[in-house]
């Protein structure tokens, strides 16, 4: 009874507590963040690369509409399933600072009447942004874009 110190349980305890609170806090004061504007991207990504494979496909003209926090892809303005069972249109974790709506010609794959590089800029409400770049050939990737 006149022992004094922590319990093996009691330590475990603040350690787990201690761990949650540092994988909370520390990217904030660390500058790490931005995991919703990543994911965005990665989401507008994999939706214009989807739609231009489904125009080279051959399933006519594709269109990818990117807007608020919203990205569709359409064949004659009708939603298209999107891969994993989820239709679209799909929602992402950020918002689109300038909306685009862009057409994947059939056959080609590429951006209808586009001469240069189309920006798509995403930001989240923790202060990132990201950027997703669509060239006229139809190929999409993180920008920055040139």
């Amino acid at each position: 009874m006149g022992d004094r110190g922590f319990t093996l349980i009691e330590l475990i305890t603040v350690l787990i507590i201690a761990g949650i609170l540092a994988a909370l806090i520390l990217p904030r004061f660390m500058g790490i963040g931005g995991y919703s504007a990543n994911a965005a991207q990665g989401d507008v990504i994999a939706a214009a690369q989807y739609a231009r494979q489904l125009a080279l496909l051959g399933n006519g003209n594709i269109t990818l509409s990117v807007q608020g926090s919203s990205v569709t892809v359409q064949s004659n303005g009708q939603n298209l399933p999107a891969p994993g069972g989820k239709g679209y249109p799909i929602t992402i974790p950020a918002t689109v600072q300038a909306g685009a709506n862009l057409t994947f010609t059939s056959a080609t794959g590429s951006v209808g009447n586009a001469t240069q590089t189309n920006s798509i800029a995403l930001s989240d409400g923790g202060g990132e942004s990201r950027v997703v770049c669509i060239s006229p050939t139809g190929l999409a990737y993180a920008g920055p874009c040139s």
